[in-house]
Order: structure tokens, then C-alpha cells, then sequence
């Protein structure tokens, strides 16, 4: 598991160069930091997905449309932690801002990691059998079918 996570940290820090240098772009080119992050965080999304689906978790991915499907939804949920926790830590005003920032960064890429590992890129048992509706994800919570089985 180190190695995973060590190839992890690598696809995440590019995926976060590549949004960081895109969000400059756009900005530097009279967009408003608003609308240049969705645009930025979707091209990032790409590197990140690719990145992780060919190299962090490429000796135990499922299918691409599944682990794609997958990997959507943890992202935006780690994009939902990061964001949650920022503006908490920045709210209660405990800790400096950049602090705040890499805290709450640190704890969505912890949980991020432990998302893809054990779910989005996981070919589980289920993924082969095929439910109707629902389906239990690891953690026994209920999901639709289209998010954990194969199409």
C-alpha cells in the first residue's frame, strides 16, 4: 500500500499543478477565479482519472466506464470534504489560512485515496454479478446500480 500511495501523491500532485496552471491561465486571461476553477477542476479531473486508473490503481481497476462513474462521485465528495473543512477551519478562525488549506487538503486527499482504493478503482464481486436497483458499496452503504455495476 506505501507504493500505491506514494504513485497516488504523484498523479494527485500533477492533477493539481494542472488545475493550478490552467485556473492561472484562464485568470491571467480576464476570467474570474469562479468560473476559471470549475473549468480548471475538470480538466484536472481528466489528468487525475487517467493518471489513476493507468498507474495507481491499474493492478486492480475495473472497467474504465465504471471506475469513471466511480471516481466521479469521489472526487466531487473530496472536492465537497476540502471545501467543507476550509471554510470551517477559516470560519472558526483557529488557524492561519494557508494552515487551514493544507489541512483540510490533506484530509480530502486521505480520504480520497481510501475512496478509490476501496471502491472506485476496486473490481468488486458485485461488479460481475449484476443487482436490478441497489447495490452495497464496502462500507454497506446502499448506491444505485449504474454507480457500482458494469454497464
Amino acid at each position: 500500500m506505501p507504493r500505491q500511495f506514494l504513485r497516488f501523491g504523484v498523479v494527485g500532485a500533477l492533477a493539481t499543478l494542472v488545475h493550478m496552471l490552467i485556473g492561472a491561465i484562464l485568470i491571467h486571461s480576464g476570467w474570474s477565479a469562479l468560473a476559471a476553477n470549475p473549468i480548471s477542476f475538470l480538466i484536472a479531473f481528466v489528468v487525475s482519472f487517467m493518471g489513476h486508473y493507468g498507474f495507481s490503481f491499474s493492478d486492480q481497476s475495473c472497467d474504465v466506464a465504471t471506475s469513471l462513474k466511480r471516481f466521479a462521485l469521489v472526487a466531487v465528495g473530496g472536492f465537497a470534504v476540502n471545501e467543507g473543512i476550509l471554510a470551517f477551519l477559516i470560519w472558526s478562525d483557529k488557524l492561519p489560512q494557508i494552515a487551514a488549506l493544507l489541512l483540510s487538503t490533506a484530509v480530502a486527499a486521505t480520504a480520497t485515496f481510501v475512496a478509490s482504493r476501496n471502491w472506485a478503482f476496486r473490481k468488486m464481486a458485485e461488479d460481475q454479478n449484476g443487482f436490478d436497483d441497489v447495490t452495497a458499496a464496502p462500507d454497506g452503504i446502499n448506491v444505485p446500480r449504474w454507480v457500482c455495476n458494469n454497464p
